[in-house]
């Protein structure tokens, strides 16, 4: 497992089992003389809104860190722009460790995505370790009479316009991943974002034929959806 010196530029990417091994070696007393990590509170910036997974993550991951630290982890939302402001706020941060980001792939797509973008993250931060993969599921409003993907196609081409699918933002990999659904598929719906997979998970159960009502399409599960 490795473990960056108390040097490093900056840390990304907070991973339960790698980030307490290098804090169980950082608590020992450096040859440079220098205080052990962590000596102070410990920041974890999450650049998306409470209750998405990187959300939880952090904050069962920091409980568990300042029982093993004997220091506070404080977790900050940080949301907007697909993940770019929360980064920005830890790239600005002074290196020394104590400024931590949890955070998706939008990390490495954004740079293709938006012109301006602030940081790079090949440059300006350092990985730690991959925390957890996942995977995206289509869910629909039992309205919509599809029960799998080829009935939705099907559905969809029959009913041009009608259809419209909730995504926590503009360029998350839920956005990108429909269009290019959309793209393969030659269907076409509304794209309705939402700030964050929370947001569209309550106000989006499924998908519509009237796209501008709430109800449409979610790329997160729900108990009143129907899941592919």
């Amino acid at each position: 497992m490795r473990c960056f010196p108390r040097s490093m530029k900056r840390i990304l990417a907070l991973a339960g089992v790698g980030l307490l091994a290098c804090g169980a070696s950082a608590q020992s007393p450096s040859k440079s003389g220098l205080p052990p990590y962590p000596s102070r509170p410990v920041q974890i910036i999450v650049p998306f809104t409470p209750g998405t997974g990187m959300d939880i993550l952090a904050r069962t991951v920091g409980q568990k860190l300042s029982e093993r630290w004997g220091q506070p982890v404080v977790v900050d939302n940080r949301p907007g722009a697909s993940g770019n402001i929360g980064t920005d706020m830890v790239v600005k941060a002074a290196p020394d460790g104590y400024t931590l980001l949890i955070t998706a792939n939008t990390l490495v797509m954004t740079v293709s995505l938006y012109r301006n973008v602030p940081y790079d993250p090949i440059r300006d931060l350092a990985p730690v370790e991959k925390m957890a993969t996942g995977t995206m599921a289509v869910t629909l409003n039992p309205a919509v009479p599809a029960h799998t993907l080829k009935e939705l196609v099907a559905y969809a081409e029959a009913n041009p316009g009608k259809l419209a699918y909730g995504s926590p933002g503009v360029g998350t990999p839920q956005h990108l991943a429909t269009e290019l659904f959309k793209s393969t598929t030659g269907i076409d719906m509304l794209h309705v974002p939402y700030k964050g997979s929370a947001g569209a998970s309550i106000s989006g159960t499924g998908c519509s034929c009237r796209p501008r009502r709430p109800r449409t399409s979610s790329l997160s599960s729900t108990r009143t959806s129907r899941r592919f």
